[in-house]
């Protein structure tokens, strides 16, 4: 039976019930994420950037790895130049030649052909590294002078294999600000998930794994291959049923990083972490699955009723998505981007619409000059 006008208006109740349901749990567990942890330890650590063509944006995130506080005998920064064809591997050279932590590693391609792109650069610096943690981030990112001990000192037992951080966006336009909202709702959602024991994701410019973990799971070349390494990884090591996640809401591991430029910038970037996202497991697949179909709802009650008809399920989204990023926002002290909350919201549905039937009908990504299907 077709649906009739008042069957599609009892759906958008439904499923507005079971979003403020959802996020309103998500928001207890973004607002409940803080660990234990032990200072006492430190850490041998090797982390890790791959720089593919960064010549414009490189200089900030090597300072900021230069400025670390973490003691040197400890630590090692292997910077990966893959196959730049700008000047990217003479900058980071000049920051070998100057600070002994640093470490330049020119990626080659992967002679099995098992892994490729950013994959194969990451797994060809860890497979030199020698640190017991492994700490990752993306060369146009700032890392804090406290990053490393912020980080590891979650590794207070023997069962946390990942540690997650928060990263923020420039936020100086409508467009960046709507992007670092975007940000923060991703991260308070992974955050939130790991709080409430049910890992979904995490993302690779803030990320760590203990080396042990990373064995465990046979590494980049025993995971299936994902145009999103971060998220295999992730859910690799903490499919295994031995190891825990913490994504911690600290201000002492919050990464700072560039927005997209421009909106063909943007489409490539969802399109890739969707294509990624698509080889979710089931139970993450119907999380996100309740979302889709509650602004699904939400549009085609708009056409079929009217503004009105909307109001009232839209701002309860405005609201439930207001409690999701608050804790972040406070914490990290961005409490300014609640000013674009509303556009944010009209973006954030429209993505939510489109990309599922683009990624569906077209795996294609094309990502730092390189295409993968």
């Amino acid at each position: 039976m077709p649906f009739t006008h008042p069957m599609l208006f009892d759906l958008l109740l439904l499923f507005t019930i079971l979003y403020v349901v959802q996020i309103t749990i998500f928001a207890v567990g973004s607002h409940n994420a803080h660990y234990a942890h032990d200072r006492s330890r430190q850490w041998n650590v090797s982390i890790i950037v791959a720089a593919r063509n960064e010549e414009e944006v490189i200089r900030p995130c090597l300072d900021s790895l230069a400025q670390l506080t973490y003691p040197q005998e400890k630590l090692e920064i292997i910077i990966v130049n893959d196959r730049s064809t700008d000047r990217t591997a003479g900058i980071i050279q000049e920051y070998v030649d100057r600070f002994p932590t640093f470490r330049l590693l020119n990626a080659v391609e992967d002679a099995a052909a098992v892994i490729k792109g950013k994959t194969n650069a990451v797994a060809q610096a860890i497979d030199v590294s020698s640190g017991e943690i492994l700490l990752f981030t993306d060369a146009d990112c700032v890392v804090p002078k406290q990053w490393v001990e912020e980080t590891v000192k979650y590794y207070n037992d023997d069962s946390v294999g990942v540690v997650a951080g928060y990263t923020s966006l420039r936020s100086k336009t409508l467009f960046e600000a709507i992007q670092a909202l975007d940000w923060f709702v991703l991260f308070s959602i992974a955050s939130a998930t790991i709080r409430l024991h049910f890992p979904v994701t995490a993302v690779g410019n803030n990320l760590s794994v203990r080396r042990k973990a990373y064995d465990a799971v046979g590494g980049y070349r025993k995971i299936p291959f994902s145009i999103t390494e971060d998220y295999a990884l992730f859910h690799a090591v903490t499919s295994v049923g031995k190891y825990k996640a913490r994504f911690p809401l600290d201000d002492g591991t919050l990464v700072q990083s560039l927005p997209c430029e421009d909106w063909k910038s943007l489409y490539r970037q969802k399109k890739r972490w969707l294509t990624g996202g698509a080889d979710m497991d089931f139970k993450s697949i119907s999380l996100f699955a309740v979302g889709f179909a509650f602004k699904l709802l939400l549009m085609l009650n708009f056409f079929a009723f009217g503004f009105l008809a909307v109001v009232l399920p839209f701002a309860l989204k405005c609201l439930s998505d207001f409690l999701l990023v608050r804790p972040a926002l406070r914490t990290f002290r961005k409490q300014h981007l609640l000013l674009y909350l509303l556009p944010f919201e009209v973006y954030y549905i429209a993505y939510v619409l489109l990309f599922p039937p683009i990624v569906l009908l077209n795996r294609k990504v094309h990502w730092k000059d390189r295409k993968f299907a």
